[in-house]
């Protein structure tokens, strides 16, 4: 692990620390971690617990997102989705009965040991309306103007650089469309001294921002009508400043 300050750290030096923290969480979901990992947190969070347990145990095992995006994204049949930071793709599940056989998902990942588990699992459910692109979030690999919906689940306290993901989901989406995603925000900002080296970035509260600069961060980037749709704590907001934001918003 690295030994540097958060602060010391590059931004490649912080992708390839979250990459491997992330493949660590693919190829072992059962290791030591300090953030939660695997199905009670999903449950716990609000998937619903009669499809979580019809599925493979690959699909929650390695699950480590915010919070649970289904109660509020409404995707509508026939509809293109991304999902940025896709993990071992439970997200990605849900998001591709959403849209049907006349809707598309892309799942994204850092991760190539998350992106192949991510294909074993929507192979073993014999979904066909998936495709799976290893990459960065903020150098996204589609045109402009092409999807209806990015979502995500927690990815941005992990990303560098948060305006430079901001501005390429403003680039792929299209006129009138939306993004929808979780993410820890701060109800102010921590002091100085709180994060110190990289495993605080891992439970989303290195460079976590207080509430509302995200939301400036957002409409910087160009993003209008945004809603905050609920707050809630939950075993990924461990710091008592920390909550989980469930935000809409749309590039008209």
């Amino acid at each position: 692990m690295n030994d540097k300050s958060l602060k010391e750290m590059t931004s490649d030096e912080i992708r390839e620390a979250v990459k491997e923290k992330y493949s660590q969480v693919a190829k072992d979901p059962c290791g030591t971690f300090n953030f939660p990992v695997g199905k009670t947190f999903a449950i716990n969070v609000g998937y619903p617990k009669e499809i979580i347990n019809k599925l493979p145990q690959t699909f929650t095992e390695s699950f480590t997102g915010a919070n649970n995006p289904q109660p509020f994204i409404e995707l509508k049949e026939g509809e293109i989705v991304l999902d940025l930071g896709c993990g071992a793709g439970l997200d990605l599940y849900f998001y591709a009965k959403s849209v049907g056989s006349k809707g598309k998902v892309y799942g994204l990942d850092i991760s190539a040991d998350m992106i192949k588990k991510a294909k074993y699992n929507i192979k073993s459910v014999k979904i066909d309306n998936v495709e799976l692109v290893c990459g960065s979030s903020d150098n996204l690999p589609f045109k402009d103007n092409f999807f209806d919906v990015v979502a995500s689940n927690g990815i941005y306290n992990l990303s560098p650089d948060k305006e430079k993901v901001f501005k390429e989901v403003y680039r792929v989406l299209k006129p009138g469309g939306r993004t929808v995603f979780c993410e820890i925000v701060l109800k102010d900002r921590l002091p100085e001294d709180t994060v110190n080296n990289i495993n605080d970035l891992f439970r989303c509260i290195g460079r976590a921002l207080p509430e509302k600069d995200f939301l400036e961060l957002m409409k910087k980037t160009g993003f209008k009508n945004t809603v905050v749709i609920s707050k809630i704590r939950n075993a990924r907001t461990g710091h008592a400043l920390a909550i989980c934001a469930n935000i809409r918003s749309y590039k008209i």
